[in-house]
Parts: C-alpha cells; structure tokens; sequence
C-alpha cells in the first residue's frame, strides 16, 4: 500500500510482485507472521485478475507454533 493507505496502482504491483519473483502464471499462496499482511497480498493479487490466489491465515503464528510442521529454508 502507499504512504497514505491507498492500493498501489497496477503498473506497481505487477512491478512488485515480479521484483519478488512471484510467477504470476502459477498458484500463489500468501502469508505473513499473522495473517493481515498476507490478505493484503491477496486483494493485490486480485486486483491484478489473478484466479488462483489462497490467503493461508493461520501464518507462522498457527504453523510455527505446530511440532513436526516442516519449516524449509
């Protein structure tokens, strides 16, 4: 979002996402630490049209707290 709470437009987002290497042709599934941050990656997501966009809400505070998950670096 930009300095004064609006969404960034188009051209920035496709810009950000690519920057992040994000393949906007496949499934992306977002998250963040709590979740709020990763439902703000998915309206930017759908704004750029994209289908196959999932919000996983429990986040690391929900996997991370779960032993045996399997965490990869």
């Amino acid at each position: 979002v930009n300095a004064d709470g609006t969404l960034k437009s188009r051209e920035e987002l496709v810009r950000l996402f690519d920057d992040a290497g994000i393949d906007l042709s496949r499934p992306v599934i977002t998250t963040c630490g709590s979740g709020v941050s990763a439902c703000i990656l998915a309206l930017g997501l759908a704004v750029l049209g994209h289908p196959r966009t999932s919000v996983y809400d429990g986040s690391w505070a929900e996997w991370g707290a779960a032993r045996g998950l399997p965490i990869e670096a």
